[in-house]
């Protein structure tokens, strides 16, 4: 009998595949790295979470997130300000690097692991779903909207003595899109995600191919075997 391995990815440790039931965690026995915690629902948790972030990125972006107001002038301003006042005034960098992560890639991000998991829900992966799912799992390390957060928290901190702070809708938004981010991330079982997809490409390239119709420019075997034989 084949047993599966499983390789640890801190230390490189080869090991034995163990089954791990929702709700306990394997643990690598030489650096103490999770290699498998399974988590409940976690297709349809991922699915509720995405789409919550999808519908409150736009107003998190573009409305004000808070609102100044000193000696009487106020002073307001949304994330998407921020990158055209950096670009205004020459921060060409920065503000290339602040459209990338906390615009740009929290929202490819958010709809790539949205269609990862709904086409999972439905059934229909396939091995362009497993390209997706590898795609984003290497530009999670990009998307930095608790960094602009604490950028906001220090910016209330120093403000609070000298002038008056409103909080505006977009603050609000922005909050409940980080809450999405950071809980589709801590809900989603990667491991459950590589199986379900593997499992699902599979089953429907064996349906496919069980089809002789099914693909065009496909041969049956036993009739290319009759067609050898004949010459």
């Amino acid at each position: 009998m084949i047993k599966k391995a499983i390789l640890c990815p801190e230390c490189d440790l080869l090991l034995e595949q163990a089954s791990v039931r929702e709700g306990e965690k394997l643990l690598c026995p030489r650096c103490g790295a999770v290699l498998d915690a399974p988590k409940k629902h976690s297709v349809e948790k991922v699915l509720a979470l995405t789409s919550t972030g999808i519908l409150l990125y736009a107003p998190a972006i573009f409305l004000p997130l808070l609102t100044f107001d000193a000696a009487g002038l106020e002073s307001t301003g949304s994330i998407a300000d921020s990158f055209m006042a950096l670009m205004d005034t020459h921060f060409y960098f920065t503000g290339i690097m602040v459209f990338l992560t906390t615009i740009f890639i929290p929202l490819v991000k958010l709809m790539m692991l949205f269609a990862v998991a709904a086409v999972i829900q439905t059934g229909r992966s396939t091995r362009k779903t497993a390209v997706m799912f590898r795609y984003y799992q290497h530009m999670d390390e990009w998307g930095m909207l608790e960094v602009y957060m604490i950028g906001i928290l220090v910016t209330i901190i120093k403000m609070l003595h000298i002038a008056h702070v409103q909080y505006d809708v977009g603050f609000y938004c922005f909050i409940g899109l980080l809450a999405a981010t950071l809980g589709s991330a801590a809900v989603l079982d990667k491991s459950q995600f590589w199986k379900l997809i593997d499992r699902q490409a599979t089953e429907k390239e064996r349906a496919g191919g069980a089809d002789p119709c099914g693909q065009k420019g496909v041969i049956p075997a036993e009739t290319a075997a009759d067609a050898g034989a004949r010459l």
